[in-house]
């Protein structure tokens, strides 16, 4: 069987070894990672020490897995103990001294979780003889936003935490590394993911549509795909003046698709007997693409949803594009 990626470590002792304590301090780690807003960058890294080998593919007694944005790029553990990277980006910049730099701390952070780990579980009066699951982890990082007077990221936040068996046994605060090191890391590394979204980035497909609400209204949905960022901007508009939640504008949580690009919508009822011209527009800032999409009196159409979005993953599939594109000052135009 084929080596797990290393977020699948997270998810078999979340559900499959299992006190209620490791529940909740893998809830609380991955609260921590995910808790970042549009305008804000995470640099987190996270080791894990279990008290027994499980036997299962991608779960081992220790695992370090670096994340940026919430997205693992490089990892280490027992069986490969060497720091690997894990995306394009990483593979591309990450120096060989970087990584074997990287590798010589943490396998001397292995060999202190399995100290350490022996220690609190003779403190807390467990053994190994009884079964249980026991963990040891640690969460450390950083938080910076974008600064409109430098390059470099502003400081917002760090975390540096050690727990045990769900319950918090250190919390330090190391503010010079995370205000300074940690900072430059994080300033470095999403530079390189913008760069790798930037060069990968294909136009969203967008879609226009009504559905039946009820006898006497129509839904019109705006259905965007394929955007490379979950930080899409996302506006309606009625007769160029842009719709908002007083005229009963609806905005969805963004999804993720299965190719590693997000899809959105929004939606606002009308009246079947509404003449507006309503236009969607999605800007993706990162890859500075503005799709525009038209809803007007002649080309109007009711579909059901589902088969716009079996449409989509067709389209997402085999690469299709369809529609007419041109280029303007703001990005790539789609009408």
């Amino acid at each position: 069987m084929g080596e797990a990626d290393p977020t699948i470590i997270v998810i078999l002792i979340l559900f499959v070894a299992l006190t209620m304590d490791v529940r909740y301090v893998f809830l609380y780690f991955v609260t921590r990672i995910l808790t970042v807003n549009s305008a804000t960058h995470s640099l987190i890294y996270i080791c894990t020490a279990l008290s027994k080998d499980l036997g299962l593919p991608g779960a081992h007694k220790f695992t370090a897995i670096s994340l940026l944005d919430g997205k693992p790029f490089d990892r280490f553990d027992t069986d490969t103990p060497r720091k690997i990277p894990t995306t394009n980006w990483a593979r591309q910049h990450l120096t060989t001294d970087y990584l074997d730099k990287g590798t010589q701390r943490l396998l001397d952070k292995q060999e202190w979780f399995g100290v350490t780990l022996d220690l609190m579980m003779t403190q807390m009066g467990h053994s190994v003889s009884e079964g249980d699951l026991h963990v040891l982890q640690w969460l450390h990082g950083c938080y910076g936003e974008t600064n409109p007077t430098e390059e470099r990221l502003r400081f917002v936040g760090g975390v540096n935490t050690y727990a045990y068996d769900g319950a918090t046994v250190l919390k330090e605060y190391d503010s010079q590394y995370l205000r300074g090191e940690c900072i430059d890391w994080l300033t470095r590394f999403v530079g390189y993911s913008t760069q790798e979204l930037r060069e990968r980035a294909t136009v969203p497909d967008m879609y226009v549509f009504t559905r039946k609400a009820s006898a006497t209204t129509l839904t019109l949905i705006c259905l965007a795909s394929g955007f490379s960022t979950n930080t899409s901007a996302m506006r309606l508009m009625r007769n160029g003046r842009v719709l908002d939640t007083d005229d009963g504008l609806k905005v969805f949580d963004t999804l993720p698709n299965d190719d590693d690009t997000f899809q959105r919508r929004i939606a606002v009822d009308i009246l079947p007997s509404d003449m507006g011209n309503f236009t969607c527009e999605v800007l993706e800032e990162v890859t500075g693409y503005h799709v525009v999409k038209h809803w007007r009196v002649g080309d109007r159409q009711t579909l059901p949803l589902c088969l716009v979005v079996a449409c989509i993953v067709q389209k997402r599939r085999t690469g299709q594009n369809g529609g007419y594109y041109t280029r303007a000052t703001s990005g790539l135009w789609r009408v």
